[in-house]
This record gives structure tokens, C-alpha cells and sequence, in this order.
């Protein structure tokens, strides 16, 4: 049974985290990266104090020892600063290429945390875990490939045709760094995550504290680099809207879907359901097609065949 719960709660993150991608994407197309960091990061720190209240414990920090609060408390530092460059690399992603390209590359998350688990937890990486999990890595790759370019070899190309097919590489090559980025930031999150939750036995306030710990960061830097104030600005409010968005969703996919993430985590292990979560990217890309109306490729039947197989191997075998 706790398994289970275990697998609801993975599955919620899974859909909450695809539409948030969504609505970042639609944001962050009216509205700069920096300055959605920041208001973000405020409306999010205010709903996951409020969860905090009603599902969370301050208790353990009277309980835990000089030593291992410290330890918590640099452990949550690590996560906050860690999810917040993640973060904004991944906005910086989304402004260049594509939400149903950008979020799958950075599921490669799962490449930095079967190692770190293992290292710092002593998981197990089971052999249908491991094939499960590579099975489904690959539809990741294949639904973040590059769409193959509208010359051929009977189709010559102009200079300007040319240099704007240059331009449109380089666009593309940038938001997939950003995207890979991401990637290891989120995997330095989810571990330093989990180790504070393993000290206060306690996800959503310690997900509270990470998040906060993030805001200040933030605001700190925006001392030295107003972009990350634009957002509170008098000239901005005519986007207040798409800032409100962008919030809002942070405070469902950061605030409340990051929670389930980690108290799944705790239920049935760090490994197993970083595995079953990475099959979010297929996820957003149905809410891609169908809400975003973004272009249909051929390899996403392949890629779900894929990761039905994956999760077959991982759940069954």
C-alpha cells in the first residue's frame, strides 16, 4: 500500500510539473527570464510557508543536535541555490527552443542522480531499474533530437537563407546547454533535498526552507543586478499577469509537486522514483500538442513505445 502512495505521488508530480513547464513557456514569451526568477521565487516561498503550516513539523528543529543542524541547514542552502540556478537556466532554455524539446533534456538529471544516490545513500540500482531507466533516457533523447533542416542536397540555399539557418543553430545549441545545465543543477538539488530530508524527517518544511533560502540568494544578487526586481516594477505591471502565471504554477510544480516528489522519494526510494518521474517529458509533450500547439514529429509514437517498455521493466520485472 505505501508503495502505492508512493506511485500516486510520483504520478502527480509527473502532471503537475508538465503543465507548470507549459506555463513558464507562455510566460517567459511576454517577460524576461531574470525578472520572473524573482517574483516567482517570492509567491513560491509564500504558498510552501502556508503548506508548511498545515502539513509540516517545525518540531524537529529543537530535536536535531548542534552537528546536524548545521549540516540541515547548509544541506538546504545547497538545495535552494542549487534549484534556483536550475531554474533559471531553464528559462534562459525556454526562451531559444522549444518546452516539448527543452524539458526532456533536462531529465539527463536522472545520468548525475543514480550515482550520487548510490554514493551518498547507498541505494540500490537494480539491473531492470538501470534498463528501465536507460529505455527511457533514450526516448528522452529522441524527443529532444533536432528536426532535420529544410534543405537537401537538391535544395541549395541563398547567404541570407543561409546565416539565418546559422542564426537558428546557434539559438538551438544555446538552449540546450541551458538545458543540460538544468540538468545537473536539479540532480545537486534533489540530493542535497533529500539528505535535509533525511535529518527533519520532513519534506514541506523543508522544502519551505529551501525555498527560501533561494529567495534571499536571489534578492541579494538583485542588489547588484536590478533586472531580478523588473518584475516588481512600476513599468511591468502591464505584465503582471504573465508574472502572476508563472507564480502561481511555481507554486504548484516548485511549492507542492516538489513536496510529493520527495515524500514518494522517501516512500520508495530516491532512485526508484527519480526513474518513474522521468517520464514527465512524455507527459508535457501531449500538453504541448494539444495546449500549445506545438509541431508534431513522427518520433513521439517511437518515444512512447519506449517509455512503455521502460516503465514495463521497471514496475514488472
Amino acid at each position: 500500500m505505501a508503495e502505492l502512495i508512493g506511485y500516486l505521488l510520483a504520478l502527480n508530480a509527473i502532471i503537475t510539473w508538465g503543465l507548470a513547464s507549459l506555463v513558464y513557456k507562455f510566460g517567459l514569451g511576454k517577460t524576461e527570464a531574470k525578472a520572473n526568477l524573482f517574483f516567482r521565487l517570492v509567491i513560491v516561498s509564500c504558498s510552501t510557508f502556508i503548506i508548511s503550516l498545515f502539513f509540516g513539523d517545525y518540531h524537529f528543529l529543537l530535536i536535531l543536535n548542534t552537528t546536524e543542524l548545521i549540516m540541515y541547514i547548509i544541506m538546504a542552502i545547497f538545495s535552494g541555490l542549487s534549484v534556483t540556478i536550475g531554474d533559471l537556466l531553464y528559462f534562459y532554455a525556454l526562451k531559444k527552443i522549444d518546452a516539448s524539446r527543452a524539458y526532456p533534456l533536462t531529465q539527463l538529471s536522472l545520468v548525475f542522480v543514480y550515482p550520487l544516490a548510490f554514493l551518498f545513500f547507498q541505494e540500490q540500482i537494480t539491473l531492470s531499474v538501470l534498463v528501465g531507466g536507460f529505455i527511457i533516457l533514450s526516448s528522452v533523447f529522441l524527443l529532444g533530437k533536432k528536426d532535420k533542416p529544410k534543405e537537401s542536397a537538391f535544395y541549395e540555399v541563398d547567404g541570407e537563407d543561409h546565416r539565418e539557418e546559422e542564426a537558428i543553430s546557434r539559438e538551438l545549441l544555446f538552449g540546450v546547454i541551458m538545458a543540460i545545465g538544468t540538468a545537473l543543477f536539479w540532480a545537486i538539488a534533489i540530493i542535497t533535498f533529500n539528505q535535509a530530508r533525511i535529518y527533519s524527517n520532513d519534506v514541506f518544511t523543508t522544502n519551505f526552507f529551501r525555498i527560501l533560502f533561494g529567495t534571499i540568494s536571489v534578492a541579494i544578487i538583485g542588489l547588484f543586478d536590478d533586472d531580478f526586481f523588473l518584475g516588481f516594477k512600476k513599468e511591468n505591471r502591464i505584465n503582471l499577469k504573465y508574472f502572476a502565471y508563472i507564480g502561481i504554477a511555481g507554486s504548484l510544480s516548485l511549492g507542492l509537486a516538489d513536496s510529493f516528489f520527495y515524500k514518494a522519494a522517501e516512500i520508495n526510494g530516491l532512485v526508484l522514483t527519480s526513474t518513474i518521474t522521468a517520464n514527465t517529458p512524455m507527459v508535457q509533450q501531449i500538453f504541448s500538442l494539444t495546449l500549445l500547439k506545438e509541431r508534431f514529429r513522427k518520433r513521439f509514437i517511437i518515444a512512447v513505445a519506449l517509455i512503455i517498455i521502460g516503465n514495463y521493466i521497471i514496475l514488472f520485472l
